[in-house]
């Protein structure tokens, strides 16, 4: 049989076979992606505001703030275990935190594929900005502030991501070196203090603060329009007013922490 009479198999091997992300995202709207992000958003939210909240007994003293965090620890007992709440409240956040990203990702690489860029050209143009040698925007084009900071969505995402993970380490674990030398299980006050006493780590946690606000406005404010809450201009201005409103008192209220430590007013 004279071999080039065959049916040619080559099409159907060199078809490129979905990767596990594609399969997992297949069946998956952008309405529902939204969706998904706008719910575990609020829920990071609810947290970070109660988290700040909470901090703020910081002001009271080592006394009262020891027995805040141990508190947190002993919720639920003597019916529950030790610790128990704190983990559920723990897996809550990571499974919100993961659909937040993955739902967030997906959505980034959809925009690209509609725009036609790819990994590799996303991170040329992020060179060129670096470098200066991308072409500025002409005058009268400038962007705005809600323009830059939705805009700056992924970078400030990028940047609470490396802060929760060092907050967790530092505080948390009490994990070298991110932890300081002075840190001791169980004293939350005294490790609050020793931490934020150093001035590098104040200054991050600080600047941290400017993201967080950034992140908190521009989210709060998109995950209403998802939701389908701001279907009137009153609506739409009542959620940009709250909006601004837990995203600044959230952060301020985070900076006031390290820049008292670093004053001495707490230590």
């Amino acid at each position: 049989m004279n071999p080039a009479a065959q049916p040619s198999t080559d099409t159907a091997d060199s078809t490129p076979k979905p990767s596990a992300w594609e399969v997992m995202f297949k069946d998956a709207t952008n309405a529902e992606l939204k969706l998904a992000m706008a719910a575990s958003g609020t829920i990071l939210s609810l947290f970070t505001a109660g988290h700040m909240a909470g901090n703020m007994q910081v002001y009271l003293g080592r006394k009262h703030y020891n027995e805040y965090a141990e508190f947190l620890r002993t919720v639920g007992a003597p019916v529950l275990p030790r610790n128990s709440v704190l983990w559920v409240v723990r897996v809550g956040l990571l499974a919100s935190a993961t659909s937040h990203i993955m739902a967030g990702t997906e959505l980034t690489l959809r925009a690209m594929r509609a725009e036609r860029h790819t990994v590799q050209s996303t991170i040329q143009d992020f060179k060129l900005q670096l470098t200066g040698k991308q072409r500025r925007r002409p005058r009268g084009r400038r962007r705005s502030v809600p323009q830059i900071i939705a805009r700056s969505m992924r970078s400030t995402g990028v940047v609470l991501g490396l802060f929760t993970a060092y907050h967790v380490a530092d505080l948390t674990v009490g994990a070298r070196p991110a932890a300081s030398s002075k840190h001791r299980h169980g004293d939350a006050y005294g490790n609050l203090v020793a931490s934020l006493s150093r001035p590098s780590v104040a200054f991050f946690y600080t600047a941290s603060m400017a993201a967080l606000a950034g992140h908190m406005i521009h989210g709060v404010r998109t995950a209403a329009m998802d939701a389908g809450f701001t279907t009137t201009e009153q609506r739409a201005q009542l959620t940009e007013a709250v909006a601004k409103l837990v995203g600044t008192a959230v952060a301020l209220g985070n900076v006031t922490i390290p820049a008292a430590v670093q004053a001495k007013v707490v230590r």
